[in-house]
């Protein structure tokens, strides 16, 4: 059977994951502070990694939500999400502090979303994420992990498509790193003109493919 879910990034590092039945799964969203507009963010499962303000906006999503914002394991609308707790930079949390990295499967996919990482996790965190089948990256640097920590990771883990995040945007309003030095690490490329895309299990690359698409409202890095 053809498993499929539909990816949309609303911008920097907020994406919004639907599997064909359900649920709708909502990941660190921001406010009009950053400079970015806002998309509708409705959703039924809403993951929030940390509480700094470009990822904590959970008073814009419309009640009747399930939050997931503490580590642990935890069954949320059928779905087992996996919150382990992890640094935000690369002196254990002495700077900026910590962050929870997601790991879920919807409707065939695992996933791993690493939030504002500020180091390659331990090998005991890699083990216990499995074989990624998609993995959000931050690549920007400055509060997370740049593109050298990047690239590490990618090499270590190995998903079969790579989604690059926390990365300079048009009309975002702090300074981040470019995406254009993380694109000449990885030469296969899947390149998608809109900000939500249907993912088929049985089409997924076999080897660490990078994944660029627009952001909502339809704008280009």
């Amino acid at each position: 059977m053809t498993m499929s879910i539909i990816l949309e990034w609303l911008g920097h590092c907020a994406f919004r994951l639907t599997g064909e039945n359900g649920p709708s799964i909502l990941v660190d969203p921001f406010d009009d502070s950053i400079g970015l507009r806002v998309a509708p963010y409705d959703c039924d499962v809403l993951l929030v990694s940390h509480e700094h303000y470009d990822s904590s906006a959970r008073h814009l999503v419309p009640p009747g939500y399930h939050l997931v914002s503490a580590k642990g394991t935890i069954i949320a609308r059928g779905i087992t999400f996996n919150a382990i707790p992890w640094w935000h930079d690369e002196h254990q949390g002495r700077d900026f502090g910590s962050i929870l990295i997601f790991q879920f499967d919807l409707d065939g996919f695992r996933i791993a979303y690493m939030s504002h990482i500020g180091c390659v996790p331990g090998q005991w965190i890699l083990e216990r994420l499995g074989e990624i089948d998609i993995c959000f990256v931050p690549i920007g640097g400055i509060l997370a992990m740049g593109v050298p920590g990047a690239k590490a990771l990618v090499d270590q883990m190995k998903p079969r498509l790579v989604v690059p995040m926390h990365f300079k945007l048009r009309h975002l309003n702090f300074t981040l790193g470019s995406v254009t030095e993380f694109i000449r690490f990885m030469p296969d490329k899947l390149e998608v003109q809109d900000w939500q895309m249907e993912l088929v299990r049985e089409d997924l690359p076999q080897s660490p493919t990078l994944l660029l698409m627009r952001h909502w409202p339809g704008v280009s890095p």
